[in-house]
């Protein structure tokens, strides 16, 4: 249809076709119901469905849980109980192996046990504890001694060389100790040993027409402080010692200056009126090593301080409590013990360090020691009935460049 026959007597005529609406109703009911407003009812949620399914889903999870936990219970328990019965058998096979091994090995042990003390009782006294070198240890050997050092202290130690090796390394005859420094020093390995690295000196030693010079290179560091000082001084002496001197000399050949104390004067091997005290390493070796640089002014004072410790890092060689007196003479120290001394109640290696650094400090004052009122008279080779035995030199160690 157009638009335009869209007019108001159409619209009119529409209008007038449609049925008459008619409410037969009385006007008082229509005022009435219009007067009573119906109240509005809320929309009630029904929450029962969704709580039901929720239940529901819960209680399908835990059901499905707890079977799933049930089967991996079941399954650990089976898989723990085949575990451990095969762990049995073999904890049970391993335990009979085990007594028998070791029923076998303690058999073996008591007999090795049985052969080793077997063996020692067998061994001469001197074997299992003398720790100095005597002349008896020179027949088929050559005497190199070495001034070693741990914490700062010099420890004098002595190699016996077989004589057989010596003639393979020295064509020309005899050598003496600049001979066996220079060609043995830098092979040692102190470390191994128990010492801290010292050796070779720096620089070069050679012989000369009064004993021996040390050629110092000018960053040497022997004179950084007086301990250092001090260190390399009894080094000297105790390497040297069939030397009279050693000088200090420059690269150039000139006398060597020291920071501390300015030009150094030949050092002089030869080291008198000392004594001799008991020192432990670190690794628990104990050596007998002497009193550089502090002389006593006769041999009994010097064997009396044996009985104290004069550091933190040395022992005292006399027992305490022993009660001896000492008298001295021309030639001879003796110290005689106030209640006859058993060498046995000591500890076999104590007990010989005891005589040997008696020996070791009479020796420097040129003299023997006499011991009295013992109750052995002859023990682990020392006559106690004659002044001791006067060890060549101290701590003696196997030689390990064989």
């Amino acid at each position: 249809m157009s638009n335009n026959k869209w007019d108001e007597s159409y619209i009119e005529n529409l209008l007038g076709d449609f049925p008459e609406i008619q409410d037969r109703r009385p006007k008082e009911e229509v005022y009435s119901r219009l007067a009573k407003k119906a109240p509005a009812q809320k929309r009630q949620r029904n929450w029962l469905p969704l709580l039901v399914a929720v239940l529901a889903f819960m209680t399908i999870g835990i059901l499905a849980a707890s079977i799933l936990s049930q089967n991996g219970i079941d399954s650990a328990v089976e898989e723990s109980v085949a575990d451990q019965t095969a762990e049995t058998a073999i904890t049970s096979k391993e335990a009979s192996d085990d007594v028998g091994g070791n029923s076998a090995a303690v058999t073996s042990q008591e007999s090795e046990e049985t052969e080793e003390s077997a063996n020692i009782s067998d061994m001469p006294p001197a074997e299992m504890s003398r720790t100095a070198v005597y002349e008896s240890d020179l027949n088929e050997a050559i005497l190199f001694t070495i001034g070693l050092t741990e914490n700062a202290y010099v420890i004098p130690v002595s190699f016996l060389i077989p004589k057989e090796q010596i003639e393979r390394d020295f064509e020309n005859g005899t050598p003496d100790s600049v001979d066996l420094y220079n060609q043995y020093a830098s092979q040692l390995d102190e470390e191994a040993l128990g010492f801290a690295e010292y050796h070779p000196y720096s620089g070069t030693i050679s012989k000369t027409d009064r004993g021996a010079a040390h050629m110092l290179p000018s960053d040497h560091k022997y004179d950084k402080s007086s301990a250092s000082i001090g260190v390399y001084t009894a080094s000297i002496q105790d390497t040297f010692k069939d030397i009279e001197e050693v000088a200090l000399l420059n690269e150039d050949g000139t006398p060597a200056e020291f920071g501390q104390v300015g030009p150094m004067e030949p050092i002089k091997t030869e080291a008198a009126n000392i004594a001799f005290h008991a020192y432990t390493t670190a690794g628990g070796a104990t050596y007998l090593i002497p009193s550089h640089g502090m002389p006593f002014s006769s041999a009994a004072e010097a064997v009396e301080s044996l009985a104290t410790s004069p550091s933190d890092f040395q022992q005292a060689t006399i027992p305490e409590g022993t009660s001896y007196a000492v008298t001295e003479t021309e030639e001879l120290v003796e110290v005689q013990f106030t209640e006859p001394f058993d060498f046995e109640s000591l500890d076999p290696v104590a007990a010989v360090r005891l005589v040997e650094s008696l020996s070791l400090t009479t020796k420097s004052f040129g003299k023997q020691v006499q011991l009295s009122n013992t109750v052995q008279e002859q023990w682990n080779e020392f006559d106690l009935t004659q002044p001791i035995e006067v060890p060549v030199a101290p701590n003696k160690l196997e030689w390990p460049m064989r």
